[in-house]
């Protein structure tokens, strides 16, 4: 589908949509233009996957990391 069809779905949607539609759409668009991460965000989250990806930090399987993340294990991460 183009951009343009796209866009013409889209204000179909809105022009007819009910009150919880157009909450619903205003969030996305809210959401999308307002970034929940700043850029000190990213630059972190990107320096820890380069420590991942060096081995230099440690990983752990799902069920291991629950544990830790919900108390029920001594280990310490």
């Amino acid at each position: 589908m183009s951009n343009i069809t796209i866009k013409e779905v889209l204000h179909n949607y809105i022009d007819s949509g009910d009150d919880k539609l157009l909450q619903m759409i205003y969030a996305i668009v809210r959401e999308y233009n307002n970034p929940v991460f700043s850029e000190a965000d990213i630059t972190e989250l990107e320096a820890r996957t380069t420590r991942r990806k060096n081995g230099e930090s440690k990983t752990y399987e799902w069920p291991e990391a629950k544990s830790i993340m919900t108390g029920k294990t001594g280990i310490k991460g």
